[in-house]
This record gives C-alpha cells, structure tokens and sequence, in this order.
C-alpha cells in the first residue's frame, strides 16, 4: 500500500486563494466591465462610488477584481451606470470560466484602445461638443449594429 503525501492531497483539493492564485478571473472581467462602462460614462471612483453608496478604494478594488462583487452591489454598479447586470458578464463563456483568462489579456489590448479613445474624447474642453460626439458615436453604432445584421449596439 502507498502513503499518500498530505500535503499534496491539500494542494489537489485546496481552495483558491486571492493571495496564491490572484484574483478569480471572473471577478478581474466583472471589474474590468465596470470600469469600462465607469469611463464611458465619464465618472471618476469617487463619483460611482457615491452613486452607489461605498467608498472609491472599494471601487476600486471592485475593478481590479481584488474584491467580488456580490449580486446586490452588482445590481447597484448596473443601475448607476445605465446597463443590465448582465452586461458584467458579457464576454465569458459559461461552459468554459477558466477562459475568463484569455478574455481578460484580450480585453487588455481592447481597454488599452478603448482608454485612447475614450481620452481623446475627454479631451475635448468644449462640454457641448464632446456630448455632441458622444451623440454621433451613439448613432453611428447603432447604425453599425443594423447593417451587420442586426449585432450587438453598444449601450451608453
């Protein structure tokens, strides 16, 4: 008869931990929705925060996914910022979690870009001219969205 080494059954059967594995990938893609959908609002922390009643370092560490984000808050962050709570999980595929991973290093590059853009916006001091190309941006998507037959419009 074998003896089984114990601490390597711990290690099969151990549960993850923030401090060993990192942050859930699922909870780094909710977060990185939240910011996401926080900048395309135009809010800093400090303003979601107050909308939803928490402080910006608890903002904060929601987008980092340092912290889960439980069902009640999540419904708050999507009433706050105008968007269905499934809009956080938008991107995982529900058969495959552990892809969260690949999504998260691909939505780097993508939020990389998105952050250009969305400075670049920001940018502009006139408040009447940047909600004016905010508008276009709007209805060009969704023009976007009716010619590729019938895809996804992006919500602001």
């Amino acid at each position: 008869m074998r003896a089984t080494n114990p601490s390597s059954a711990r290690t099969r059967n151990r549960q993850r931990t923030i401090l060993v594995d990192g942050p859930h990938p699922i909870d780094v893609h909710v977060g990185a929705r939240i910011r996401a959908q926080r900048v395309v609002r135009g809010l800093t922390q400090s303003e979601l925060a107050k909308l939803v009643g928490i402080s910006f370092q608890s903002v904060q560490k929601y987008e980092q996914g340092e912290n889960r984000v439980s069902a009640s808050r999540l419904y708050e962050f999507a009433e706050a910022l105008g968007v269905a709570p499934q809009h956080f999980f938008d991107g995982l595929d529900a058969r495959r979690p552990d892809h969260a991973l690949s999504d998260v290093a691909t939505s780097a590059t993508a939020d990389s870009e998105l952050r250009r853009h969305l400075l670049a916006v920001m940018a502009i001091e006139d408040e009447r001219l940047r909600r004016l190309v905010i508008q276009l941006l709007r209805v060009l998507s969704e023009l976007g969205g009716a010619k590729a037959g019938g895809g996804q419009v992006v919500p602001y």
